[in-house]
């Protein structure tokens, strides 16, 4: 069993402790994964500002023990075209919850209700959003019972909070998802110093 672990806990939970936590749980088996997507919005600019030297710090170790860069990978990195439907069911969960990025006559409602800005619709990651979570529960789906997702995100499909990846998809299909207090208590991190 691996964690597929989102974006915001690497950003939020365990910034500062990430090869500790990486490499327990390379020992214990139960190694972190992530997607090509989740580093990608790890980089600093995604969601953080450029300049933030923990945005760096965070992306830099990410990238360097999921890549081997100093001789140590401890964080394993999953495409979704080498898992036999994953792609598949990320198409299906896009389409589903985020089609109305591409609808034009929607996105200009929005814009003329306030809900976003044009500018925010430009920029190169607008049509990205919640990408990252996609993956990680299409990946979950199909590969039954081999990952657990763990995210502090709540599930709010972007500009449409009235619909939920977890409740509306994920848990209708038995998907386990923690938040990160819920992952660093089961593989034995909460109250350690790590």
């Amino acid at each position: 069993m691996y964690y597929l672990v989102d974006t915001n806990v690497f950003l939020h939970a365990i910034r500062d402790n990430i090869f500790s936590v990486a490499d327990l749980c390379k020992k214990n088996g139960t190694d972190i994964t992530i997607t090509d997507t989740i580093l990608t919005e790890l980089e600093p600019g995604y969601y953080l500002e450029g300049e933030d030297k923990k945005a760096k710090d965070t992306y830099n170790s990410v990238y360097n023990l999921s890549h081997g860069t100093m001789g140590i990978k401890v964080i394993r990195i999953v495409n979704v075209d080498d898992i036999p439907g994953a792609k598949e069911e990320l198409r299906k969960i896009r389409k589903r919850f985020y089609s109305w990025m591409t609808d034009i006559t929607y996105l200009k409602h929005l814009v003329s209700q306030g809900a976003i800005s044009l500018d925010d619709i430009k920029k190169k990651n607008f049509r990205k959003k919640d990408l990252g979570e996609c993956e990680l529960i299409a990946i979950a789906k199909v590969a039954e019972d081999v990952y657990e997702i763990v995210t502090n995100d709540k599930g709010r499909v972007f500009l449409h909070p009235e619909q939920n990846l977890f409740d509306d998809y994920a848990v209708g299909i038995g998907l386990i998802v923690l938040n990160s207090d819920e992952w660093l208590n089961t593989i034995g991190c909460k109250g350690k110093t790590i």
